[in-house]
C-alpha cells in the first residue's frame, strides 16, 4: 500500500476506533472505603489555649512556706471518654540566679474537683469524662500545683523560680 492510501485508510478507521471506545463500557469497579475517625484529646484551659506560666502564691493557709496553685482544665475527647495522666518528671522549682536554692519538689495533682485531686507520679492515673452529647466527651479538671519555698531566711531566698512541668494526657482505648 502506497503513503496516501494508508492515510486514507488510518482516516477512515479512527472514527471507528472512537466510537467503539465510546461504546464499550468499562465496567464499575468496586471499591470498599472504610473510615475511621481515631480518638483525639484535647487539653486546654476552658477558654481555649494553654497556661503560659503558673504563678504559686503561699496566701491561702496557714503554713506561709507552702506556695500553691489551682487551675481549671479541660479535658474533651473525640469517640472516647477515658483517660490517664502522666507526670513526666518531677517538677523543681529553682532560683532563676542561684540555682543551689529550691523548692522542695512540686505536688502535682489532677482531678474534677477540690475533694477528688489525685497526686501525679510517673505511674498513669485513670480519669473519666462524662458521658458524651454526641461524638466528643467533655470534662472539667483542676490541675493543683504546691511546693515548699527553699530553707532560709527571706531576703537570701527571695527571686524568680522556674520550673518546668510537663504532663502526658494518654485515651485509653
Amino acid at each position: 500500500m502506497k503513503l496516501w492510501q494508508q492515510m486514507i485508510a488510518a482516516a477512515l478507521l479512527l472514527p471507528g476506533i472512537a466510537t467503539n471506545a465510546a461504546d464499550s463500557p468499562l465496567g464499575g469497579v468496586p471499591i470498599a472505603i472504610n473510615l475511621t475517625n481515631l480518638p483525639q484529646i484535647t487539653v486546654e484551659k476552658p477558654e481555649g489555649g494553654w497556661y503560659d506560666t503558673l504563678a504559686l502564691d503561699n496566701s491561702s493557709g496557714r503554713d506561709v512556706t507552702l506556695y500553691q496553685a489551682q487551675v481549671p482544665v479541660k479535658v474533651s475527647i473525640r469517640n472516647e471518654r477515658d483517660f490517664s495522666v502522666t507526670l513526666v518528671n518531677p517538677l523543681i522549682l529553682t532560683h532563676s540566679t542561684n540555682p543551689s536554692l529550691t523548692f522542695s519538689t512540686a505536688l502535682v495533682k489532677f482531678g474534677s474537683s477540690t475533694t477528688t485531686l489525685q497526686a501525679l507520679s510517673a505511674t498513669p492515673i485513670d480519669f473519666s469524662n462524662p458521658i458524651p452529647q454526641g461524638d466528643t466527651s467533655v470534662g472539667n479538671y483542676l490541675l493543683s500545683v504546691s511546693a515548699h519555698q527553699p530553707p532560709g531566711v527571706r531576703g537570701d531566698i527571695t527571686g524568680d523560680y522556674m520550673g518546668e512541668l510537663m504532663l502526658l494526657f494518654e485515651i485509653n482505648i
